[in-house]
Order: C-alpha cells, then structure tokens, then sequence
C-alpha cells in the first residue's frame, strides 16, 4: 500500500482559499432537453443571467477595418452621388433618402425596414473583396441539426451563399432582430431573440469560434457579440443621427467577412458533406483528424463556458482517436499539462510497476494544442480592452420573461441524462444565478486528442461492465488521491469503458489538495456533487464545535474556521452518486415489462435524488437518511437490482462516517493517511462486491419505458404566438 500524503489540518498559518462555487446549467435539465423552444429559451438566458453592455465604439472596432475618416467621406459621397442614392444631403442636412424612423412610419414592419436592406447591401459594396450580403427573412426558416423552427429577420450571408434555395444556420454570418417601437416589450423581445439566433449559431456550428448580432428597436441600434467567456452589447446609435456610426459599423463587418475568420468563423476546422452525413476535419499541429460520429456536444448549448463537444475520429493512417474542442479560462493549464502533472506526482510515490498499473485507468492522450489563428493563439475579446469604455460599461441582468412561443427542438448529442422533470417551479429557482465576479473571464480555445475511445459508463447496459468500469475509475482516484489531487467533478459521463477496462477522463477541475489556486463559477450537472461541495459548508461538524461557553471571552489563539475545500472524500461520494443513479436511472431487462405503475414510483424517486437544481432538500434528504435510504431502495428497485444494490445504504453510511471523523475537531480537519485508505477501502468493497453479484444483468433506462408519445401538432399545450407567427 502506498503511504498517502498528509493532507495539513487547517491553521491560521497556512489557510487555503476557498474552492470555487457551484453554478448549475440549466440547458443540462430537463427543460432544456424536452424539445420545448420556449422552455429551451428560458434555460438559455437563465444560464447566461446577465450581459455586458459597453459603449458602441469599444466593440465595432474589433468587427474589421474601420474606414479612415477620409474613406468615410468618399462613401458619403458615393451613397449620395449613387444612382441609387442611398443618402440625402440637402438643405436638412444628411439622411437616408427611403429610410425614416420606423415609428412615424404606418406601414407593417416588413414594409418599414425594406429600405434597410438595401442601405446595408449599398454600404457592403463600398468595401473590396467583401464576401457578406444582406438577405431578408421573410418567410424562410434556415435549416437546423437541431430543428429549431426560429426564424431571425434578416441576416448577413456570404455572398456564395446567398443564392441559396434554403439557407442553413451554418450559412449565417450576422442574424438580425427589428422592431418598429422601442418600448420595454419590444427591446425584451429583441434581445431574447437574437439571444437565442446567437445560441443557436454558436451550439449549432462547431466551426464558429464567436458571432455578432444586430437589433433594432425604431432609430435605435446596437451591435451583439456572443462568444465562450460572456455575451456583450452596446449601448445603442442612433440610426438617424449618428450616420458615420451606422456606415463604419457595416464597413467593418464587409471587411470581416473577406477571410470570415473576423466574423468568427475557424479556418482551422472545414465541413464535409457526404451526402446527408456531416464530417469535419480538424486540423491539430500539424495533423488532420477526420471525425466519424459525436460523443458528446452538450457542453456547446451553453452559450458562455467551454463549450465542450467531443468527436471519435481518425487520424491520416485510419487509427481511431477522440477529440474534445473546448476553451478553457486562460489562467488554467489544459486538460493534457494537468493529466501530464498528475502522472508525475504519481512516479514521485510508486514503483515502476504500480506506476505502469496506475496508467491503466487513466485515459491516453495523444496530443494537446491550443488553437492558433493567424499565428496568435485563440483567446475570447475582451471588450473592455483599450480606453474607449473609460469605465462606463456595466453588467445587465436579463429579465427571465420570455416573449417567445414554443416549438420542439432535438436535444444535443451525448446528454447526461438528468431527472426528466419539467420545471414549472424553473422561474423561482432563476433568481439564484447572480455572480459576485465583476471581470471578464478570458477563455482560450484548446483542442485534446485521446488514443482511447469507449462507452460511457452512463451508457453501458451490461450491469457487470458497468459497475467494473466504475470501479476502475476509483482505482484511478485512489492513485490520484495516493499523490495528493483530488478530481472535483467525477460522473456518469467522465468514466468509460474501453476494451474491459474503466478509464477516468476529463481532468480539466482537478487539482492538487493543497494547492493555492481559485477559479471562477463552476458549471455543469450536480447530479454526481457531493452534498457538501452543494452547499460549499461543512455538515458533519459536532454541532456544539464552534459555540462558546456563556460569559467567556473569544479565545483569539483558537484556529479561524477554514473556507470550504473540496477533499477526497468528495470525490468518493461522487462515485456513490454515480453507483446509485445506475440502480435508480435503470431497471434490469426482465423487470421491463413490470406494470408501469411500478416503474412510475422508482421514476419520482430518481426524481427526488436527483432533481438537477441546486439546494434541493431532497436530494440531500436521500443521502443523509440511510434507514430511509434502504427503505426506498427495498420499496422501488426491482429485486434483481436490489439484489445487485443492497450496499447503497452501506456506503453511504461509510461516508458520513468519514465526514465525522474528518470534522470531528472541526475547526481543525484530520484529513489523514488512515482515514483515506479506510475510505477507498470500503469503497473497493463496495463496488467489487455489487459487480460480483452483477453477472448476466442487462440495464434498461426507464425513460426509454415511460417514453411519451408525441402529440400531434394541434395537441401541443405551447401558447400560439400573439405577433410575428415566424417565431411561432
């Protein structure tokens, strides 16, 4: 056995800082994943909860070349010397010669912004080489992977595409939003749906980086720009007034689009079509990997964070690999460099042999690179660079009212299947998402390679190979906890199986235990968080620990109390999260046909264990009562599954005994060499006993059983939208 580090209790001379706090993405439950555009609206702007708006100029100068102020003044002149005339100048002084503000004018809204097509294409055409060309949207619906049946008003297309019969959200380089008043209702309305055009370009598109967007409200404009790290916005121009504005703001965006790079498109990763099947082909250092099927892209649905997809590939010579495209905050070392150190604090502890045995668990990864762009790497803008804003811009919350109505959308591929419910309670949980963090966090886009490519734990079916692979994902935690790291976001999703073997991947949280260093807001599902790490307080304390005799003084040579860090036991109780949802996620395949009433009750319990929202009391409910917990087990899982199962209790127990003994002292906690190979003991046991008992069973997940059928088109219960049925 190897002799773990000491983890240091904790003094006042050497605290630690806190751990970073838990933010749940609401685009991973269940709202998101039904289909429902109204419902998938509201976890978008949940997600985000806040945009940035900053002054006009600060952002258009990063769209393009900016014309000189002499080159304004020629295309003055040409718009108004033009035979199309696009400008006026005369007695009144400058303006667009078809164009008047939209509110004075009487007819429908299509009507009314007709001339502004023509104003942008007239204004496109001043800049060489451009290849960006204005369409109205009037009736089409651009096609989608994703059957999303939203429709913006206009857009900017590349010029080769812009005779297309059907325009795909792949094609759109700028979408634009219009209205005629610029009342609350119809700003709301605007910036949820070009919230949700950008969404949909950024989730869709795997070879866009960041995407800007324009809405106007009557004289009122203001430029867009999503990218991984936030979604920012400028304060409005007048369209009317401020003319050099809206002139510069177009020119720069025809100048983007000459290399498309600047208008957020990668050179670095091509679309190929055979047939109906999309490939692409990524270009890694100096190597081209072709992808044959996605693994996982639901980390790309939220608009701001790593925007994770994962594709199984291969290389030149046909050998098969994963990739995984996702930006990280620039201050954190890449997925590769953390598994690279890991590795090497385990040879600091172990033989050559244990050390070769150690890397048995440990996903192979071929390669890492980050992404290189016209010779810089790939880092998100941050708009706040420069001078211009002189420290006007601000945060601004986005109201969580959605004006859009429903239609369905598909899911992303490789989701975490999460509790299924619909959130009708989903509005009162959003006013928990405010952030203390007032900066932008830079994000820089990466790229890993990974020689093995497997299955899912989550999706594994034989109940055998799924409890082996989670149990080989402990044995790479108790060796990554052996050399003093802890993983921090273990789950269904980052254990897989590949060739009899369980293998740990997504390194990208972890870090040493005593290590110095904080990040900003955690994201991503809870189902598999440790009650603690939840609530980000320690709860196993000896409730009288901290409270002081009465009439006595403090005692200042006593320890502060420490700021809640994550320890191995976290990580462990994320794998007993892990064991249960397999048990309660699935029946076995000769219970499938068991009435329907039966399936319902183990549904509402999974439910209740694992109800994909923050601070539920239900979930901390079903770990912390073990005589309940095996009460429940016995009532809802099927008696082959119970059979395989019945240590759930047991090992829930075993770790609130563990978090006893680590707090018993608390503040001090003795998170020693003893109690962590007793822990990863018991675990062990655990685990090898339940797969033991495990030969032979197949797993059927009960959605797949209590699977609705679809409604017919006139049974949806979605509002039909009041106005701008293309929304609808």
């Amino acid at each position: 056995m190897v002799t773990p580090p000491h983890t240091p209790q904790s003094q006042k001379s050497q605290m630690l800082p806190p751990d970073t706090a838990v933010f749940a993405r609401h685009t991973s439950q269940a709202d998101y994943c039904t289909g429902d555009l109204k419902l998938g609206c509201i976890a978008v702007l949940a997600d985000l909860g806040r945009y940035l708006q900053v002054p006009f100029d600060c952002l258009v100068k990063y769209v393009g070349a900016m014309p000189s102020q002499q080159h304004l003044q020629r295309i003055r002149n040409n718009l108004t010397n033009k035979e199309s005339k696009i400008l006026t100048d005369d007695e009144s002084g400058l303006r667009w010669t078809d164009f008047t503000p939209p509110a004075k004018s009487k007819g429908s809204e299509e009507n009314v912004f007709k001339p502004l097509g023509r104003i942008i294409n007239e204004i496109l055409a001043e800049v060489l080489n451009r290849r960006a060309f204005f369409l109205a949207n009037t009736n089409g619906t651009p096609l989608s992977q994703r059957n999303n049946t939203s429709r913006p008003d206009g857009y900017l297309v590349l010029s080769d595409k812009q005779s297309e019969a059907k325009m795909h959200w792949f094609d759109i380089a700028v979408p634009f939003e219009f209205k005629k008043e610029q009342d609350t209702e119809s700003l709301q309305d605007d910036e949820q749906k070009i919230i949700w055009s950008l969404h949909s370009i950024m989730r869709e598109d795997p070879c866009r980086r960041f995407a800007f967007g324009i809405t106007i409200e009557d004289t009122q404009l203001r430029l867009w720009l999503s990218n991984r790290a936030c979604l920012a916005v400028t304060e409005s121009i007048d369209f009317f007034q401020n003319i050099d504005g809206v002139i510069s703001l177009f020119y720069a965006l025809g100048s983007a689009s000459s290399t498309m790079n600047e208008l957020g498109w990668d050179p670095t990763v091509e679309r190929i079509r055979d047939g109906k099947k999309i490939q692409y082909e990524f270009t890694i250092g100096d190597e081209v990997f072709t992808t044959t099927r996605e693994l996982a892209t639901y980390g790309a649905d939220s608009m701001v964070g790593r925007g994770t997809r994962v594709y199984e590939a291969t290389d030149a010579g046909g050998k098969k690999v994963a990739i995984k495209d996702s930006w990280r905050e620039v201050e954190r070392q890449s997925e590769g460099e953390i598994l690279e150190s890991i590795l090497a604090s385990c040879a600091e502890k172990l033989q050559a042999e244990e050390l070769a045995d150690a890397k048995r668990y440990f996903v192979g990864i071929r390669l890492w690179k980050d992404v290189i762009i016209d010779d810089t790497p790939d880092v998100t803008l941050d708009p706040l660079v420069g001078e211009e804003h002189n420290r006007s811009w601000k945060w601004v919350s986005i109201d969580l009212q959605p004006i859009l109505s429903a239609r369905p959308h598909l899911p992303s591929a490789g989701d975490i299947p999460d509790s299924g419910r619909l959130s009708a309670f989903l509005p009162t949980q959003l006013g928990g998402i405010a952030r203390n963090d007032t900066g932008i966090p830079r994000r820089v886009h990466t790229r890993t390679v990974f020689d093995d490519v497997g299955v899912a734990v989550k999706d594994v079916t034989s109940l055998a190979d799924n409890l082996t692979c989670l149990s080989d994902g402990l044995k790479a935690l108790c060796y990554m906890h052996n050399a003093g790291w802890i993983h921090r976001d273990f789950s269904v999703g980052n254990v897989i199986w590949v060739g009899g073997i369980g293998k740990l991947g997504d390194f990208e949280y972890a870090k040493k235990i005593d290590s110095q260093t904080s990040h900003d807001v955690r994201t991503g599902t809870i189902h598999f968080m440790a009650v603690e790490v939840e609530r980000q307080k320690y709860l196993f304390r000896p409730p009288t620990s901290n409270v002081r005799p009465v009439g006595r003084k403090p005692d200042t040579s006593l320890p502060s109390r420490p700021p809640f860090r994550m320890n191995f036991l976290h990580d462990i109780e994320s794998v007993w999260w892990a064991f249960t949802w397999i048990f309660f996620y699935h029946t076995d395949t000769t219970n499938a046909n068991h009435s329907l009433d039966a399936l319902h009750a183990q549904w509402k319990v999974f439910q209740l264990a694992f109800p994909g929202t923050v601070g539920c009391p239900s979930r901390q409910e079903f770990f912390f009562f073990v005589d309940e917990l095996q009460t429940i087990c016995d009532d809802v899982l099927s008696e082959t599954c119970r059979d395989v199962g019945d240590c759930i209790p047991h090992f829930a127990g075993a770790l609130q005994d563990g978090y006893r003994k680590a707090e018993a002292k608390y503040p001090l906690l003795a998170l020693d060499d003893t109690l962590l190979n007793d822990i990863h003991r018991q675990a062990a046991e655990y685990l090898d006993g339940a797969q033991q008992r495990a030969t032979g069973i197949e797993l059927c997940p009960l959605p797949d059983l209590l699977k609705p059928k679809r409604p017919r088109p006139r049974e949806e219960t979605s509002p039909s939208p009041k106005k701008k049925p293309r929304h609808g």
